[in-house]
């Protein structure tokens, strides 16, 4: 079994996805021999207030990156189910369709309060997890982690290492490669302003998803 015969998830709001979501995840894939990614949109999030963009135009700017990007789809399990989306009941259904141990994508800040995630040690226990390291930051050590290896440009992932993320689970890879300084927070904050300068370059997200944007009047202060 190949690393690429596996299923790879990337889950989060994508609330909108952008460079800094897929750029670095792109590069791990390449590191990583992944040949497709899903994008995994959560329905209601455990950790943030309540999302205030619809499914619909989340899964409309996902769909856009997918067409950009054809090594990524669009998983939709979550958004399938009117619930919490809790990652452990996400990956015990596809351990009840799927023998082969999956790949779960995350940001550092994700990780660095892992624990802080429902029944996180289950977690470790049904896949390897990908940390998509944006800041070159020491990860938390913790003990439940079966190993942990370096990815990044001088830190090429050995045989060894490839084959053990093939057989084995709770398994952590810290990604290192150059990012694109942006969150979704700051593209939500400079449309509300109407600040566009930088978002109509396509330099922090893909310029059609910034028409979308625009086109639905996505994150603008709304008129009192």
């Amino acid at each position: 079994m190949t690393n690429s015969q596996k299923i790879t998830l990337f889950g989060g709001t994508f609330n909108p996805p952008h460079w800094g979501h897929i750029k670095p995840l792109k590069q791990a894939m390449q590191a990583l021999d992944i040949l497709k990614v899903g994008l995994l949109p959560c329905n209601i999030p455990p950790h943030k207030k309540t999302l205030k963009t619809s499914n619909k135009h989340r899964l409309a700017m996902l769909e856009i990156v997918c067409k950009l990007e054809p090594s990524l789809y669009i998983e939709h399990m979550e958004l399938e189910n009117n619930e919490m989306s809790f990652t452990v009941n996400t990956l015990q259904k596809l351990k009840q369709n799927n023998q082969k141990t999956p790949y779960f994508v995350m940001g550092t800040d994700s990780f660095q309060s892992f624990k802080t995630w429902h029944r996180w040690q289950e977690i470790l226990q049904l896949c390897n997890i990908i940390v998509l390291n944006r800041n070159n930051q020491a990860l938390k050590i913790l003990q439940e982690v079966t190993q942990y290896i370096s990815c990044g440009p001088d830190h090429a992932v050995s045989l060894a290492n490839k084959q053990a993320l093939s057989t084995k689970s709770g398994i952590v890879v810290s990604c290192h490669f150059p990012s694109v300084a942006v969150s979704s927070t700051l593209i939500r904050e400079k449309v509300e302003k109407k600040d566009y300068q930088q978002l109509e370059t396509g330099e922090i997200l893909p310029l059609e998803v910034f028409r979308y944007i625009k086109q639905h009047q996505l994150y603008e202060q709304k008129k009192s």
